[in-house]
């Protein structure tokens, strides 16, 4: 491995610079066994104008990961196939079905990939490979696949739907995160975690073999969830005894706050042009 591993916030809910672009969204950039990987791609291209800015070459990304199939997560993928042509796609069957938003009322919006994003993945279908399970990217990083519901207290609260009647609930299978394997512990990357944060964490020791937790860093979806919810997500965080939290996007701002004042020493915020190094 490298004598590093870098980890860009591309973009996301805020920015950390004034000459950056914040978006409803979320995309990460990650330099890890001399390689490039995209962790989605925002909502509307804010990744690729503050990669300009950041330094980041897309060109030289291997591979794009898809966490899962919303718009917020999977805007840009046309803009990142421009930057690099060849690069390989990683993602769950269920991330190119359609998916809604219910109000419970009889009403959906439709929260899916957008039409754009649909037909470039189709373009490009030789280099989409469909994970379900842990599979390897590179020497030391790993994405999960679906992530099996374990924990109890991690529920999608939200009435996500795959028709437009709202009908047929979503129970996102296609959720997935990525893990680097450094001397030092695990660095988890997540996108939403609907499969729930500490399920994904739980699960990715498991696969592993190792329990030790240098660092989370990514969406944590608990911008609806309950008090109950929250703290015990917060004393799972607090028994890996992380090296770094930084929870952004779909975690909700009340819930980041809540986090920084409880692990004040290794909480930091991931706005977009936040960078993590880690060494290997």
């Amino acid at each position: 491995m490298g004598e590093e591993v870098r980890i860009t916030i591309l973009s996301e809910n805020t920015s950390g610079r004034q000459d950056l672009s914040a978006e409803y969204g979320l995309s990460v950039w990650i330099e890890a066994d001399g390689a490039g990987i995209l962790f989605d791609t925002g909502s509307a291209g804010a990744f690729e104008f503050n990669a300009a800015r950041l330094g980041v070459d897309l060109s030289q990304a291997a591979h794009l990961v898809l966490s899962h199939g919303h718009f917020d997560h999977t805007g840009g993928i046309p803009l990142a196939l421009k930057h690099s042509p060849r690069m390989l796609i990683h993602l769950h069957p269920d991330s190119i079905r359609l998916k809604y938003l219910s109000d419970g009322k009889g009403k959906t919006m439709y929260i899916g990939m957008a039409e754009q994003s649909r037909q470039a993945l189709e373009e490009t279908s030789s280099q989409c490979l469909f994970h379900t399970g842990v599979s390897r990217l590179s020497e030391h990083v790993f994405i999960t696949g679906a992530v099996p519901r374990r924990t109890p207290f991690e529920k999608i609260v939200e009435p996500f739907c795959l028709d437009v009647e709202g009908r047929i609930p979503d129970t996102m299978e296609d959720d997935q995160a990525l893990w680097v394997e450094t001397a030092e512990g695990l660095v988890v990357v997540l996108g939403c975690a609907h499969a729930g944060a500490v399920n994904t964490v739980e699960y990715i020791r498991g696969k592993s073999g190792r329990s030790d937790i240098r660092a989370v860093i990514g969406g944590m979806h608990l911008m609806n969830s309950d008090s109950r919810t929250i703290a015990k997500t917060a004393d799972a965080v607090g028994s890996w005894n992380p090296n770094l939290i930084s929870p952004n996007h779909c975690t909700g701002e009340a819930v980041c706050a809540f986090f920084q004042e409880r692990f004040p020493a290794v909480y930091h915020h991931g706005r977009a042009g936040t960078a993590f190094v880690f060494s290997a």
